[in-house]
């Protein structure tokens, strides 16, 4: 298959190219590299540098590449960003998500996978394990903004449109995130902790995370190219892990004492708890999460220059 996928070159995007290449399939990749790098995306991949809100060099682009599907992952991901500017949070992920689609159907193509997040459509859940039926509930402008699109999608779907396959993530973990601002707290405590620095915890550290390796993501995504007639499925591991449980087994692996970690204020819009059920995935895609949260800050730490102890994983 001829391939496009938006936000290629950043962590989870740059993942799923590697995972598509593997398969055999044609790739190009349209990133504006905010926050994703060049050296992400393998030789092997065509690149456009563009901006999803660019909507005029992005039909130039999907007219010049064709592709049979196209996999959205370019998005404004800050939840504190959003609250902060809620317009420009909107802009590129409704705005600039909508320009990807038109230039989606526009150019033939046959399926449209988007990548939605679980947490922050679902907020607040009284039941420890969420399916795709519980009700959207997001508590920020970007929670609101990935419903938002899902909306479009299932709307248009009625109509000449590509098969949308929209895939609710929990928190994606891995090699190649990043550290600053809001990445995934993975990645801050491992690096943070290796080079000695403290790191803080929002809230009172009792908030549950469902946390799932970037590599079994990048599986959920080749087997959506087959998902039939599309539809919604949570990607997750199905375990809930609090933020002090992870940051005191990330100083276990490391070998060293568990330093207090600062406390500070719980952020807006941020959930309590959540952990998803991934049942359907399993069933229509055929696929389930592989890696053990162990096994998967192993790969982290090790991509980071560090060998964990076998004896304390």
């Amino acid at each position: 298959m001829r391939i496009l996928i938006t936000g290629g070159a950043g962590f989870i995007g740059s993942h799923i190219v590697d995972a598509y290449l593997a398969d055999g399939h044609e790739v190009a990749v349209v990133d504006n590299l905010s926050t994703g790098s060049l050296g992400n995306v393998p030789s092997e991949a065509l690149f456009f540098g563009a901006d999803i809100s660019d909507a005029r060099t992005l039909n130039h682009i999907f007219k010049a590449f064709r592709p049979d599907v196209v996999s959205h992952h370019a998005a404004q991901i800050s939840v504190v960003e959003s609250m902060h500017n809620p317009s420009g949070d909107a802009g590129v992920n409704v705005g600039g998500s909508l320009n990807v689609w038109q230039c989606a159907r526009d150019c033939g193509a046959k399926r449209f996978i988007f990548s939605s997040s679980g947490g922050a459509i679902y907020g607040q859940v009284s039941s420890p394990l969420v399916s795709e039926d519980q009700p959207a509930n997001p508590l920020s402008p970007y929670g609101l903004s990935k419903m938002a699109f899902e909306n479009y999608l299932t709307l248009l779907k009625q109509f000449d449109s590509p098969i949308p396959v929209i895939l609710r993530y929990a928190n994606v973990y891995g090699p190649r995130q990043g550290a600053q601002g809001e990445a995934g707290v993975i990645s801050i405590f491992s690096r943070r902790l290796m080079e000695d620095k403290s790191c803080v915890i929002y809230g009172n550290g009792h908030m549950t995370r469902d946390y799932v390796f970037v590599k079994d993501v990048a599986r959920a995504n080749c087997a959506a190219l087959y998902a039939g007639d599309g539809g919604v499925f949570n990607i997750g591991s199905g375990e809930q892990t609090s933020t002090v449980s992870l940051y005191m087994l990330i100083c276990e692996l490391l070998g060293i004492s568990s330093k207090n970690p600062q406390y500070a204020p719980e952020r807006q819009g941020e959930v309590a708890r959540i952990s998803l059920d991934c049942l359907r995935a399993a069933q229509t895609l055929g696929w389930k999460p592989t890696t053990p949260l162990c096994e998967g800050l192993g790969q982290v730490l090790d991509s980071l220059g560090h060998t964990p102890s076998l004896a304390s994983a």
